[in-house]
């Protein structure tokens, strides 16, 4: 059995590779939802992890993910979607 612990360092232990790997074209920005409640609770995060791909294009709608998804599949949002 995986504790809640456990996962919180399988969720996000990648984070700061696609940073690192997307400096130049991405933001890419980690929140606490302990510390920032109010702002969790504006952006409806209901579970954890909460992912938000949102475009700089303002015709293009962010793209939502809660749970655990693979990396490749983010840097393919990034890489195709964003």
């Amino acid at each position: 059995m995986v504790s809640a612990t456990s996962l919180i360092g399988i969720d996000f232990e990648f984070i700061p590779q696609l940073a690192v790997e997307y400096e130049s074209s991405a933001l890419i920005v980690k929140v606490d939802t302990d510390d920032e409640y109010e702002f969790a609770r504006d952006m409806q995060v209901r579970g954890l992890p909460t992912l938000y791909f949102i475009s700089p294009d303002p015709n293009k709608d962010a793209i939502r993910s809660e749970g655990l998804i693979p990396i490749q599949m983010m840097r393919d949002i990034i890489d195709n979607q964003m």
